[in-house]
């Protein structure tokens, strides 16, 4: 599936771009995988996947502590966008395929 990789990615957040990864597998109209930041790599839970269009739940280790996001996003070619929603508002996600 066009989803399938693993995608290093920057995250704009209230404190700035912060980079990590995100591997996405899809398994039937599901995806699995994980979402890595500066603080560790954490399992997306709830992944569901439409063509080209994903969404998944993760909890973040940050500095101030677990935070939970919905993170939404399409991939086109080796180019991932989307966005995190967390209790912080929404932060735009860039990535590209490794």
């Amino acid at each position: 599936m066009a989803v399938d990789g693993t995608y290093d990615i920057s995250m704009q957040t209230p404190v700035g771009a912060q980079p990590g990864k995100i591997v996405l597998k899809v398994e039937g109209d599901a995806v699995v995988g994980t979402m890595q930041n500066q603080m560790g790599t954490e399992p997306i839970q709830n992944g569901e996947v439409n063509g080209d269009e994903f969404q998944f739940l993760v909890e973040a280790k940050t500095p101030m502590g677990p935070i939970k996001m919905t993170v939404k996003g399409k991939v086109e070619g080796d180019e991932l966008t989307g966005q995190a929603i967390s209790p912080f508002g929404p932060a735009p996600i860039k990535g590209k395929k490794v």
